[in-house]
C-alpha cells in the first residue's frame, strides 16, 4: 500500500509542493551537521554541534587536494570513520556505501530504499549521501519520492527513488541510527582529543598521497596551490570557509574541557589563536575583488596566515601530548588505536 510519511523536520505542505532539486544548501552538509540534528530530533542528545562534533573527532579532520577543489571536505573513508564517530557518543549504527556503476547498484539501490523508509517508519531521520550529507526525513510512495532536508530549516528537496545514489561523483552512502547508549563523558572527551592527534599526525590510508594531504602536511599543501595558482579562487574559498568554521567549532569544544587535566589551558589557548587566524584568513577571501583575481597581496597575506595556523596547531597537537602522556604513549605507533 503506498505511504506517505513526513517527520516533523519538515512540513509535509512544504514536502508535497516543493519542486525545487536544488534547495538544499551546501553550507553546512557535514556528517556532524546532519547527525546533531537527527540526535536532537530524537532527544537522544541535549549537546549543542560543537560538542557533537568533537565528541566524534570528526571535527579534527584536516583533508585539502593538491588543488584545493570542494571534494576536499569530504574526502575521507566514510564507511570507517561515520561508524566509530557515532560509536564514540553511544549510538548504534547501520550503513552502507558503494559506487553507482556497479553492476549490482540496482539491488543495493533497491534494499537501501527499504531501510530509509524503514528507519522513518519509526521516527528516525538517515543520513544520505546526495552530493553532500543530508537527512532522509520523509517518502512519498505516490510521487516515488525521498524528502532530504539538512541540518537547519524545513525546506525540502525531493529525490526522485530511481535517482538514490546517483550522485555528480559515482559514491553512494546511507547511515541508518539504530539506538543510543549513555557513554562516559570523560573518557568520550580524551579520547576525541587523542583522536585529534592522530588525525594531525597520520595521512589517512584511504587517500592516495600524490593527491591529498592530511592533518599537518594539508597546511603546505595549501600553501603551495595558492602560490602556483593552481587553484579556482570559488572552490578554494569555500574549502577555507569549512575550515574556519571547523576550527571554531574545535575552539568552542575543547574550552568547556579544561577539568580533563591540568595542562588543557594551553590547548583552549591555542585553539582559540587558530581559530582567530582563520577569521583573519576569511576577511580576505571575503574580499571578492581581490581574492577573485588571485591579487597579490591578498592571495601572500593567506598564505602567511597559513603558515602561522599550521604552527599553532601544532602546538595545540603538542599541547594534548603533553596533557594525556601516559595514554598516548602506550599506543606507541597507533594512536588511532582504542
Amino acid at each position: 500500500m503506498a505511504k506517505q510519511v513526513y517527520l516533523d523536520l519538515i512540513q509535509s505542505d512544504k514536502a508535497q509542493h516543493s519542486k525545487d532539486a536544488n534547495i538544499i544548501s551546501s553550507s553546512k552538509g557535514s556528517y556532524a551537521d546532519v547527525m546533531h540534528r537527527i540526535l536532537i530530533h530524537k532527544k537522544w542528545t541535549e549537546f549543542p554541534l560543537h560538542m557533537i562534533a568533537g565528541m566524534t573527532a570528526t571535527v579534527f579532520r584536516l583533508v585539502v587536494d593538491r588543488r584545493l577543489t570542494e571534494e576536499s571536505i569530504s574526502a575521507y573513508n566514510w564507511m570507517a570513520e561515520n561508524f566509530v564517530a557515532a560509536d564514540f557518543i553511544g549510538v548504534t549504527v547501520s550503513q552502507a556505501a558503494g559506487f553507482s556503476f556497479a553492476p549490482t547498484f540496482p539491488l543495493y539501490q533497491k534494499q537501501a530504499l527499504v531501510d530509509i523508509k524503514t528507519s522513518i517508519d519509526r521516527g528516525v531521520g538517515v543520513i544520505v549521501w546526495n552530493d553532500q550529507f543530508v537527512i532522509a526525513a520523509g517518502y512519498d510512495d505516490l510521487e516515488q519520492v525521498l524528502l532530504l532536508c539538512n541540518s537547519e530549516g524545513q525546506d525540502v528537496t525531493r529525490l526522485p527513488y530511481d535517482s538514490f545514489g546517483r550522485n555528480r561523483t559515482p559514491y553512494w552512502y546511507y547511515q541508518v541510527l539504530e539506538s543510543c547508549r549513555a557513554v562516559d563523558l570523560w573518557e568520550v572527551c580524551k579520547e576525541s582529543l587523542i583522536q585529534a592527534v592522530y588525525k594531525w599526525e597520520i595521512h589517512d590510508y584511504m587517500l592516495p598521497s600524490q593527491d591529498y594531504a592530511c592533518g599537518s602536511a594539508a597546511y603546505s599543501v595549501m600553501a603551495s596551490a595558492l602560490e602556483t595558482s593552481v587553484y579556482d579562487p570559488r572552490q578554494a574559498a569555500a574549502v577555507l570557509r569549512y575550515y574556519c568554521r571547523s576550527r571554531e567549532i574545535m575552539a568552542s569544544y575543547v574550552a568547556g574541557l579544561g577539568y580533563l587535566s591540568d595542562q588543557m589551558a594551553q590547548v583552549i589557548q591555542e585553539y582559540r589563536s587558530l581559530s582567530d587566524l582563520y577569521m583573519d584568513m576569511i576577511r580576505w577571501v571575503d574580499h571578492c575583488d581581490l581574492w577573485d583575481v588571485k591579487e597579490p597581496e591578498c592571495v601572500q597575506s593567506v598564505i602567511a596566515l597559513l603558515h602561522q595556523a599550521r604552527e599553532t596547531e601544532q602546538r595545540a597537537i603538542d599541547a594534548i601530548k603533553q596533557a594525556f602522556p601516559e595514554t598516548i604513549g602506550n599506543r606507541f605507533k597507533d594512536v588511532g588505536l582504542r
